[in-house]
This record gives structure tokens, C-alpha cells and sequence, in this order.
């Protein structure tokens, strides 16, 4: 029982983080009001409770240090590419306006699981909780409108190359729309089957069978490039991040040439 005016202290358990594979990140961009960075996966763009110092944000204090960056958008942990950040409030505040005007074009790459027959394809499927036991897992047949334009680029053994164009920004919008269509982002843990791969990644109890049928160690979605209006020049800005080693190396298994 608690009086008033008393105190409580709560102690979290500190945990031991391994040391930080990134000393810093490849700057895409920079100028007075905007920092571009391509980001590695899988890293957080954010710290938790659990990850503090191997994150976008902890690494970029070190290599900017006195500068107050602000994310203008996040990309999920096993998601690379072009990460988009304002150097002050103000300019956060214009971001955060655009992203919510839907006037920044994004363009993905996903690798994804079987043939695709069709050329270009829209999805317009709100999307939800899913509700099966996995909080963070998302579902179609949901509330929030969503909508994604696909264009496949090219077929190899087992797996196609596909273009992404999310016009709405749902959370795991890209990944759950790709499951929707039957072709499930190689690599992607939560939203290959049920999601039981990822109750094992969780429990850290995956297997070498289980990486296998996943056909990538991590799911294979990268943020090729962002269009916008530069809110402070309004010049019109293009920033675009190279494949990673790991997406290129699964290209080439696959027969799917890369420039």
C-alpha cells in the first residue's frame, strides 16, 4: 500500500547490448535543414527498452554530435534504405506535414516468394490488427485505408523483383499487401504463414531448416527512393539508396540481373 506524497522508484533490469556493428551511416544527403542517410538492416531507428546504442539515432548522435536530428519517418528493422531526417523542429514539422499530405513519393524493392503472372497490379485493402496472438501483426479486412501499387520488374528462380508504391502509410502496409497476393516478402518472418517463424525468431529458437525456408536471414524490402518538395528551397528532391550486399547477392542466386 502507497501513502500520498510518497515515492516509488522503479528499477528496469539494464541490458547487455552487444557493441555497435555501424561507427556511422552513408550520408545520401545533407544540407543546413535535411540529413539523408541509407540504412542498414537489420537496425532499429529508434532505441527501446532493450536497444539503446545500436540504433539510426544513437549512431547519427555520435557521428553529428551537436546537432538535434529528428526522424521524419521510420523504416522497419529489417527494412534498408533511404531514411529521411529534419535538423530542427521547424523543419520536422514541415516533414511531418508532407508525409501526412501524402505528398512524398516512396518507391520499395522487395524481393518476394513464387512467379508472378501479372505486369502491374493496385491493391486497395484497409488494414487491422490481424487478432491471431502476434500484437504487432497486421491483417486486410481492417479499418484504416490502404493502398499500394505493385509493378513487378523481374522473375528469377522461385522469386520475382517487385516495385513498390505505397500511396497510404499503414504500418507493414507493403508486406502485408505482398501476403495478401499470395507472394510474402522473402525473408519475412511475420508474415510468411501464421507467423510462427516469428514466435520462433522471438524465442530465439529458429533453425538453419527455418532460415532456409524463409530463403533470407532477413526480410528482403528495401526503400530504393524518396521524392519530395524540399519545404525550405521548394526544389524538387530525389534521394535514392543502392541495394545492399545481401539484396544484390540474392539477386544474382536468382538469376535477376542488377545494374
Amino acid at each position: 500500500r502507497l501513502a500520498s506524497g510518497e515515492t516509488v522508484l522503479i528499477r528496469y533490469p539494464r541490458h547487455q547490448e552487444l557493441p555497435c556493428p555501424h561507427r556511422e551511416l552513408p550520408v545520401l544527403y545533407e544540407d543546413e535543414a535535411l540529413l539523408a542517410v541509407n540504412k542498414p538492416a537489420p537496425f532499429l531507428c529508434h532505441p527501446t527498452d532493450k536497444i539503446q546504442n545500436n540504433t539510426v539515432t544513437a549512431v547519427l548522435k555520435r557521428q553529428f554530435p551537436g546537432q538535434s536530428l529528428r526522424l521524419a519517418h521510420r523504416l522497419d528493422r529489417e527494412t534498408s534504405g533511404v531514411l529521411l531526417l529534419a535538423k530542427d523542429a521547424k523543419m520536422a514539422r514541415a516533414l511531418a506535414g508532407l508525409f501526412l499530405a501524402r505528398r512524398v513519393r516512396k518507391e520499395y524493392l522487395a524481393l518476394v516468394c513464387g512467379r508472378i503472372s501479372w505486369r502491374r497490379m493496385s491493391v486497395d485493402a484497409p488494414l487491422g490488427r490481424e487478432g491471431l496472438g502476434i500484437k504487432v501483426r497486421q491483417g486486410v479486412g481492417g479499418s484504416a485505408p490502404s493502398r499500394t501499387e505493385f509493378e513487378r520488374v523481374a522473375a528469377g528462380r522461385g522469386v520475382c523483383l517487385v516495385r513498390a508504391r505505397p500511396l497510404t502509410g499503414r504500418l507493414h502496409q507493403i508486406r502485408v499487401h505482398l501476403a495478401h497476393l499470395g507472394h510474402p516478402v522473402l525473408g519475412d518472418k511475420l508474415y510468411t504463414g501464421r507467423g510462427e517463424l516469428y514466435m520462433k525468431a522471438v524465442r530465439k529458437t529458429l533453425t538453419e531448416a527455418d532460415l532456409a525456408a524463409l530463403g533470407a536471414a532477413r526480410q528482403m524490402l528495401h526503400a530504393q527512393s524518396l521524392r519530395l518538395t524540399h519545404p525550405a528551397t521548394n526544389r524538387e528532391l530525389c534521394l535514392t539508396a543502392a541495394l545492399p550486399e545481401d539484396f544484390q547477392r540474392l539477386l544474382e542466386e536468382a538469376g535477376i540481373p542488377w545494374p
